[in-house]
């Protein structure tokens, strides 16, 4: 058992919360039980995973998309209402952009440590929001080789866009709406791993000759918050679940 105090200050410290400008509210959304022997995890805080969660005996739930946004009608009606209620004294806590881009378990580095890519660099050095990554490989890769990896990483076959005849030297990684890196400059960047795109980003990939592949919001940020869990089980003696409520996007 550990306390509730405990698990958000060490995994607030871990995931240096303080340090990083976020639209989600990171850290605990929802205050309930103070003891905690079990805690279930996934990627987002919808009314399937929080009743999955209550079902199999969860004291916290800790999810990468929460439920408070800023900005958002803090009004306990509708969904969201619903979403509260459903805890039935669990705890909620949520970690956002922290998550994506922390240097050891966030989503990107996963990422890119699936297709055997080494950190060079986040893509906006000196932005502590800057999420996305850039990483090399030691020898040039195949687009096959790549997809290969992703498809078992993310246990989803990703989307491929642009040029599948190349080998990759450099690449960027950006998990969930990532869509946005085919908007920068992406100099000597020949490929890209995200989540999801839009529209125009086909173009923008085509035109700028960048290979992007499009693994799917939620496959791209099942790793982060399991590999999270995991390591707060460990350290405080307790039970972790991860419960993969799924969405295609």
């Amino acid at each position: 058992m550990a306390s509730l105090k405990d698990i958000i200050e060490f995994i607030n410290g871990y995931l240096r919360v303080s340090e990083i400008s976020d639209y989600s509210y990171n850290g605990l959304q929802v205050e309930g039980r103070q003891e905690v022997r079990k805690i279930v995890t996934g990627v987002t805080g919808n009314l399937d995973l929080i009743s999955r969660a209550e079902s199999e005996g969860a004291d916290m739930v800790l999810v990468h998309h929460g439920i408070y946004w800023k900005g958002g009608d803090p009004r306990l009606t509708g969904i969201l209402g619903k979403r509260v209620t459903a805890l039935k004294g669990m705890s909620l806590a949520a970690y956002h952009l922290p998550l994506d881009l922390h240097p050891v378990v966030g989503n990107n580095i996963q990422l890119m440590q699936s297709v055997g890519a080494e950190f060079e660099s986040y893509l906006k050095p000196g932005d502590p929001s800057s999420v996305a990554m850039i990483g090399t490989f030691a020898e040039p890769v195949s687009v096959a080789s790549i997809n290969q990896a992703l498809t078992s990483f993310c246990e989803k076959t990703p989307l491929i866009m642009g040029n599948e005849d190349r080998t990759v030297k450099r690449i960027a990684v950006c998990s969930g709406g990532g869509g946005f890196m085919l908007e920068e400059n992406l100099e000597n960047i020949d490929a890209v791993i995200v989540g999801e795109v839009h529209e125009q980003h086909y173009h923008l990939a085509v035109e700028k000759n960048i290979t992007a592949f499009v693994c799917g919001h939620h496959a791209t940020e099942v790793c982060g918050i399991r590999t999270l869990g995991d390591i707060v089980a460990e350290h405080f003696g307790i039970e972790c679940e991860f419960i993969n409520s799924y969405s295609p996007i």
